[in-house]
């Protein structure tokens, strides 16, 4: 199978878990060259994380636009993020007790980011056409990235077939270690 297939297979399984659908682990390369494949997800999602720090944001109140980051230190930040979670859940897997599923995890982590990058750039998009304002973009912003948190709690209780609040503390230290990169870098 060529990578065209097997990403295409991969976006596939990561729509059947974003449905709820366990189903969708099948579809994902189980093996540990699909672990290290998984990473290459960054090719897809580089771009439109970069398009998505372009985007000018104007809000209400505020002098002009929110500054975006330089492409360069954009970039900076998406690597340190792409291997930092994988390389942080080391430890946390071994402490928790989550070994088990830590390969499956972060096949289906990897890959699932390409949906995630692409449920938060609809509002980027109209804003940045002018076809939505920026309280009605950032509000639907907010809102798919409720979908993203709950897509990411998701993956986690099955991938470890673990409890519901494990699961919560992962996506929440997940999100903590992406705004601390961010805010150091970007």
């Amino acid at each position: 199978m060529n990578w065209i297939e097997e990403a295409g297979q991969a976006i596939y399984g990561s729509w059947l878990l974003l449905i709820r659908n366990t189903e969708g682990y099948r579809w994902f390369a189980q093996s540990e060259d699909g672990f290290w494949r998984s990473f290459s997800a960054i090719v897809i999602i580089a771009p439109l994380y970069l398009y998505a720090t372009t985007v000018q944001i104007e809000l209400p109140g505020e002098q002009g636009p929110v500054a975006s980051p330089s492409l360069a230190a954009a970039l900076v930040a998406l690597l340190l993020q792409w291997i930092g979670w994988p390389l942080a859940m080391v430890p946390i897997a071994r402490l928790a007790g989550l070994q088990h599923g830590y390969a499956r995890y972060i096949i289906a982590y990897n890959w699932s980011s390409v949906m995630v990058i692409v449920f938060m750039l609809p509002p980027l998009i109209l804003l940045d056409l002018g076809l939505a304002g920026p309280g009605p973009a950032m509000f639907l912003s907010f809102l798919l990235m409720m979908v993203a948190f709950y897509f990411r709690w998701y993956l986690a209780r099955t991938a470890f077939e673990t409890s519901g609040l494990i699961a919560a503390a992962l996506v929440l230290a997940d999100f903590v270690l992406s705004l601390t990169i961010n805010r150091l870098i970007v």
